[in-house]
């Protein structure tokens, strides 16, 4: 089977404070941490050696992990009483280097859950990076140096749609395990996630999304797929590492004869999460709430 890899580019400035963040030896303010255990982890066939142990760090206000080799699942069910049988699979973002496990993950699941709608988290495969602190700090610092400031790189990680892939079809054939409505079940992916996520629509599987919601990826990306599902793309204005202001995704996506909504905030950066306090973007929570509500209702 082959898998769309689609290349994206992201401009050498926004990527450095991306990555070197995961580094706890050098940036204050990371610090390494045991790997946490999450009570409804569910394994995913990779196919390969899981390898060196993947690093996980602790911020103010995030979980990130890399080297990640062996992909999981991570359920986050709403109480039965609030179940609407409708799914999300939650990608988080990281140029494919780490994953922003937190803003971009488990508190996106714990909102959704809250909203009756089941919601699973995937922890993919990235690209390997040394396991010192100091030598992927290193790493990088050479191969962005090598780069002139502002010019752009390519991240890629085709094992990610494998995995996306791979989770989307066991919640498709184990429907019933969690009570699921297997015409409500959609993506939402943030960053690499929302990269991901848009390989898996170019796919074209029929256990692929029902809907999906594409926050702060590339807004240039081509679509060749014959079958969309509803979208939703959000960015602000002011993103560090998406520099193209056409916006061209969404009105290619109409073209081809899907449905695109697009929200353009005033300021909040890149990795916006649900929304930053202070900035245009914390309406992206309520604004994305009111896009799921219109999603994951049943048909009448």
């Amino acid at each position: 089977m082959k898998i769309a890899n689609h290349k994206w580019k992201l401009t050498v400035a926004g990527l450095t404070a991306l990555v070197l963040a995961a580094c706890s030896a050098p940036i204050p303010g990371f610090e390494r941490m045991e790997r946490p255990e999450f009570a409804a982890a569910i394994p995913l066939p990779s196919g390969e050696d899981a390898g060196e142990d993947e690093q996980w760090y602790r911020t103010k206000d995030n979980l990130v992990v890399r080297n990640v080799r062996q992909p999981e699942l991570i359920a986050f069910l709403p109480e039965p009483e609030k179940a609407t049988g409708a799914a999300v699979l939650v990608l988080p973002g990281g140029a494919f280097q780490i994953l922003s496990m937190s803003t971009e993950g488990t508190e996106v699941a714990e909102l959704l859950a809250d909203r009756g709608i089941a919601a699973f988290v995937l922890k993919y495969r990235l690209n390997e990076t040394p396991g010192n602190d100091l030598l992927f700090a290193a790493k990088m610092a050479g191969m962005l140096s090598s780069i002139g400031d502002g010019a752009p790189i390519e991240v890629s990680e085709p094992r990610a749609t494998a995995d996306a892939l791979a989770a989307l079809r066991l919640l498709d054939e184990d429907a019933e395990r969690w009570s699921l409505d297997r015409a409500r079940i959609g993506m939402i992916g943030f960053s690499a996630g929302a990269m991901t996520a848009l390989n898996v629509v170019e796919e074209g599987k029929p256990w692929g999304p029902d809907f999906l919601g594409y926050i702060y990826g590339p807004m240039d990306a081509a679509v060749t797929a014959d079958t969309l599902p509803p979208m939703l793309a959000a960015i602000a204005r002011d993103d560090e590492l998406i520099h193209d202001r056409t916006f061209s995704l969404p009105q290619s996506w109409r073209e081809k004869g899907g449905e695109a909504e697009l929200l353009v905030y005033e300021d909040g950066g890149h990795g916006f999460g649900l929304g930053k306090t202070g900035t245009d973007s914390a309406r992206f929570e309520e604004d994305l709430l009111q896009w799921l509500s219109l999603q994951v209702a049943p048909a009448e």
